[in-house]
């Protein structure tokens, strides 16, 4: 499958071919669990769940979007919910992000909502 990799590691942004599985986008992203960020254009970014709680020193930011820690792939997705290639030009998700060294410029901790539940369950 056709994706943009966004290495916040080596503060790079590129076209790249990936197995469309989870353990793929695991390794590529080094992570554990993937949230999807609709990051509008019909696409999607793949990133790190647990970004915001894992030690990343490095992350990124697109406009009007929240930081994020680590590394994403940005793939577009079926009306099925089915990832497929993201035919975007590398250069839109280029000439966008900003790389963030966390040392620097910490994300804020993660929000926690509670909800009660009221009634029997």
């Amino acid at each position: 499958m056709h994706a943009i990799f966004i290495d916040a590691e080596h503060r790079q942004v590129s076209e790249i071919q990936i197995e469309n599985s989870l353990q793929a986008f695991y390794d590529k992203i080094k992570c554990r669990l993937i949230q999807i960020v609709d990051c509008g254009m019909d696409a999607d970014l793949i990133v790190d769940e647990e970004g915001r709680l894992r030690d990343w020193k490095v992350g990124f930011q697109l406009p009007d979007m929240d930081g994020i820690a680590g590394n994403a792939l940005v793939v577009c997705s079926h009306e099925d919910g089915d990832f497929i290639d993201c035919n975007l030009p590398v250069s839109v998700f280029a000439e966008r992000v900003r790389f963030l060294d966390l040392t620097k410029e910490p994300l804020p901790e993660p929000r926690q909502v509670f909800v009660p539940i009221e009634g029997e369950c």
